[in-house]
C-alpha cells in the first residue's frame, strides 16, 4: 500500500501588507492548523514561497532554496506547535512581494485523502514592501520641568525586527535603561528607551533629543525643555532674570 501525501496550503494569521526597513529584517506571523482526529504528528515540512510555487524562499531542506533568499531565511516558531512565522533578514527593495506558506504533514494523509484529494487551495498572501527610510522616533518628557529634580523621558521606536534593535542615543547625560520588550503595535514592533536626568536651569528651553541609528539610516526626535526653578532658588533665578532685563534696559 502507498501511503499519499497531503499538501495543505495554510492561512497566515493575517492578510496585510507588511513594512520592514531596508537592510533589517521582517517577521511575517503565520499560524495554522488541521484536524487532529485525536492523533499526534511529529513529521511537518514547512515551505515558504514568493509569488508563486517556483520561487522557493524557505524550505527544510536548504538546497530547494532559491539563491537570493539563501542564508537569509528563518523559521520563527515550531511547526509542530503550529507555528510557521517566517523572519527574513537583510531586507532589500526586490524582496517586495507576495509569500505563501505550505506545509506537508507525514501520515496525515490516511484521514484527509478523502477529503482533500486534488485540492489545492491558497487561502492567504501576504505582501512585504521595504522602505529606505525608518519611521522617526516619538520623545516624550514632561512639559514642565524643575531645576534640580531627576525627570525621566522616553523614545519610543518603531521597528519592524526585535532581534536587530536599532542603536538609540539622546542629547543629554543620564542613567539609560534598557530598552523595553517590544510591543506589538499593529504590524510593526514598538520599543521604549528612558532616560532619567536632572535639568539645570541652562537646559531652559534647550532640546532633549533622541537618535535612532537603522544600519546607517538615522532619524532623531526631540522636545524643548521648559525648566522651572525650585522654590529654594526662586531668589537667585529672579535674580539673574532681573539682571539680565536692566541690561538690556540700559541698551
Amino acid at each position: 500500500i502507498v501511503k499519499k501525501k497531503i499538501i495543505i496550503l495554510i492561512h497566515s494569521s493575517f492578510s496585510a501588507i507588511l513594512v520592514g526597513l531596508s537592510g533589517s529584517c521582517v517577521l511575517i506571523p503565520c499560524r495554522f492548523s488541521y484536524p487532529e482526529n485525536g492523533k499526534t504528528y511529529t513529521e511537518f515540512k514547512g515551505i515558504w514561497f514568493k509569488g508563486n510555487e517556483e520561487s522557493t524562499v524557505y524550505h527544510t531542506d536548504a538546497s530547494n532554496i532559491i539563491d537570493s533568499f539563501k542564508g537569509r531565511t528563518s523559521l520563527n516558531g515550531d511547526l509542530g506547535k503550529n507555528d510557521c512565522s517566517l523572519k527574513i533578514s537583510s531586507l532589500s527593495s526586490s524582496d517586495a512581494g507576495s509569500f505563501i506558506f505550505r506545509t506537508e504533514i507525514k501520515d496525515l494523509a490516511n484521514i484527509m485523502e478523502k477529503m482533500m484529494e486534488k485540492t489545492l487551495d491558497i487561502l492567504s498572501t501576504i505582501c512585504v514592501s521595504s522602505p529606505e527610510t525608518p519611521e522617526n522616533p516619538n520623545v516624550s518628557v514632561e512639559e514642565e520641568v524643575t531645576s534640580g529634580k531627576p525627570v525621566t523621558a522616553t523614545c519610543a521606536v518603531s521597528h519592524s525586527c526585535p532581534s536587530d534593535l536599532p542603536k538609540v542615543t539622546w542629547s543629554h547625560d543620564g542613567k539609560q535603561s534598557s530598552p523595553s520588550q517590544p510591543q506589538n503595535h499593529g504590524q510593526w514592533k514598538l520599543t521604549s528607551y528612558s532616560l532619567t536626568f536632572t535639568p539645570s536651569r541652562e537646559d531652559h528651553n534647550k532640546h532633549l533629543s533622541c537618535t535612532a541609528e537603522f544600519k546607517g539610516k538615522t532619524v532623531t526626535d526631540y522636545k524643548t525643555l521648559k525648566v522651572k526653578c525650585k522654590s529654594a532658588i526662586i531668589y537667585y533665578c529672579f535674580s539673574r532674570l532681573l539682571k539680565h532685563y536692566n541690561q538690556a534696559f540700559e541698551l
